[in-house]
C-alpha cells in the first residue's frame, strides 16, 4: 500500500482524494477535524447499488455503514463482520492507519469487497473473506 511522502495525511487531503476518485458522488463534508461522506457502490454488475456512509475523525478508525438498502440477515443468523450498530468490520487492527493510508485507496475498496462477501453470504450462508474472531468478549481488530 503506497504511503504519501512527507507529513501525515490530513482530513482535507483525505477528502480531496475521495473527491478526485469519486467525482460523481457528493463531496465529503469537512468540519472540525472530521468528515462525513456517502458513496454509491456496486460490487458486481449484477449487484444492487448500495449507498454507504463513512464518518472519519483524524486518528480514529473510519465508521462505515450501509445506508440503503437495509442489510438483511439469514434466518436465525445475525449479520456477520459488523460492530454494534451494524458498522462494517473491514480490516485487522493494523492494516489501516488514517494518517498514512488514503481512505479512497483502502477503505472504499474494502467496503465494496465486504458487500460482495455479504451478497455471497446471503445466498449461500458462507462468508468468503478472511475472518478475525467475532465472539462475545473479543475485541475486533
Amino acid at each position: 500500500m503506497a504511503k504519501p511522502h512527507g507529513r501525515q495525511l490530513t482530513i482535507t487531503q483525505q477528502a480531496v482524494r475521495l473527491r478526485q476518485q469519486f467525482p460523481d458522488d457528493p463531496a465529503p463534508v469537512v468540519k472540525a477535524g472530521a468528515f462525513v461522506w456517502s458513496v454509491t457502490l456496486q460490487p458486481t454488475p449484477m449487484s444492487v447499488h448500495y449507498k454507504v456512509g463513512i464518518q472519519y475523525k483524524h486518528r480514529q478508525r473510519p465508521r462505515v455503514k450501509v445506508l440503503t438498502p437495509a442489510l438483511e440477515t439469514r434466518p436465525r443468523e445475525s449479520l456477520p463482520h459488523v460492530y454494534p450498530g451494524n458498522e462494517l468490520c473491514l480490516y485487522y487492527q493494523n492494516e489501516f492507519v488514517g494518517s498514512e493510508h488514503f481512505i479512497a485507496n483502502t477503505i472504499v475498496p474494502w467496503v465494496s469487497e465486504w458487500l460482495y462477501f455479504y451478497e455471497h453470504w446471503m445466498s449461500t450462508g458462507c462468508w468468503l473473506g478472511t475472518e478475525a474472531p467475532h465472539g462475545p468478549g473479543i475485541t475486533k481488530r
